[in-house]
């Protein structure tokens, strides 16, 4: 099927790996996105690259690249209101010794996948926006604002890697069933005068309210919480130099029946929603891109809702869960917290799970990946 016309709408990091790699196999391939260029770097946005998405875009040469412009963390620690340690996870306690996480802002993923496809000849078609769909899920056609005429393009695949606003998936008739998470989530990008403990991640909680720290870098830390007031329930004591980047959100639980209709097919957040907790969205959405490329190119395209929504309905549960547990803080989630969950993570297999989880490893294995 080499040569097939296939149309991304969406360069973010999800559309931007579907495009590298089907290029890598030699498809004809058009990306175009309505926004003016990459995510500016100071807004950090999608920051956690799990073990399973390095696995997957190292072929392409891009994980050598993430791997030396992110910030690898080595373990995850949880406070409780008394700031003590309560959990405490090595990330390096495993088999392979390979650290299951790294700390990536989301512009520099993007740029990175986009410096790779144009080593494919492939150039990102900026300020595209799909205004209308024909429709015809057999032969897809939509109609794009050039900023200067409107432009019918046609295609023999469209991918839809448009977000959770999707016009693809709004234009082609797709479901997306699920339901709004009620709370609103706040985070902020603090640059600390001094150095900062880089290698950890770790939850804090303090009486009804917590918030989790990600370090960025040795001097930007991403603090995220339940509570759109963030920057008011993080410690007074803290020397920051400025605010990087600041932001609040809602998230909804959702996913698409099925990722294909005909020759019009949904990835990451076009086809599945949920909330940060767990860092697994984007990652998840990388793989999805992988996976519909291999499909795509052993002609097993009609599968592909059979290949991925496992996972996805897997995650979202998972994630689910998490994030109930966080917002639903009650006193057995906390006697369960502090006196239970540790000891549990000190068993093997339980230990195991829980980083297969981190990692992403916890899905299908790649079949083109194996040896």
């Amino acid at each position: 099927m080499t040569g097939a016309n296939i149309l991304i709408v969406g360069a973010g990091p999800v559309g931007l790996t579907a495009a590298l790699e089907l290029a890598r196999r030699d498809f004809s391939v058009r990306i175009i996105d309505k926004g003016k260029g990459f995510t500016p770097v100071e807004q950090s946005r999608a920051l956690g690259v799990n073990a399973r998405t390095m696995q997957l875009l190292a072929p392409s040469g891009v994980s050598e690249y993430l791997d030396t412009a992110g910030n690898s963390l080595d373990g995850f620690e949880v406070f409780n209101e008394k700031n003590r340690p309560v959990i405490s996870l090595d990330f390096l306690e495993n088999e392979t010794k390979e650290r299951p996480m790294r700390v990536v802002p989301q512009g520099t993923t993007e740029r990175l996948l986009g410096m790779a496809l144009s080593d494919h000849k492939i150039e990102i078609e900026w300020n595209r926006e799909v205004i209308d769909t024909n429709g015809d899920q057999a032969r897809p056609a939509v109609d794009i604002n050039t900023g200067d005429d409107v432009e019918t393009i046609r295609c023999d695949f469209l991918i839809g890697a448009d977000g959770v606003s999707s016009n693809i998936r709004k234009g082609f008739g797709f479901t997306f069933g699920g339901d709004a998470y009620p709370t609103e989530f706040g985070l902020v990008d603090l640059e600390f005068n001094e150095p900062v403990e880089n290698n950890k991640a770790s939850l804090h909680f303090k009486n009804d309210r917590m918030y989790a720290r990600f370090p960025i870098s040795d001097h930007i830390v991403r603090f995220v919480s339940p509570r759109p007031d963030i920057s008011e329930i993080l410690p007074a004591d803290f020397d920051i130099k400025h605010v990087v980047w600041q932001s609040t959100f809602h998230t909804s639980f959702r996913h698409v029946e099925k990722l294909q209709r005909g020759n019009v097919l949904l990835i990451g957040d076009a086809a599945h929603v949920h909330s940060p907790v767990g860092g697994r969205g984007m990652n998840l959405g990388i793989e999805d891109a992988c996976w519909l490329a291999w499909a795509i190119d052993e002609q097993r395209m009609d599968e592909f809702t059979e290949f991925r929504m496992p996972a996805i309905e897997m995650v979202l549960a998972q994630t689910r869960r998490q994030t109930d547990g966080l917002v639903k803080m009650n006193a057995g989630i906390r006697f369960i917290r502090d006196h239970v969950a540790g000891h549990l993570l000190k068993f093997g297999p339980i230990k195991k799970s829980v980083l297969a989880r981190i990692s992403g490893m916890d899905t299908v294995d790649p079949p083109w990946l194996k040896n």
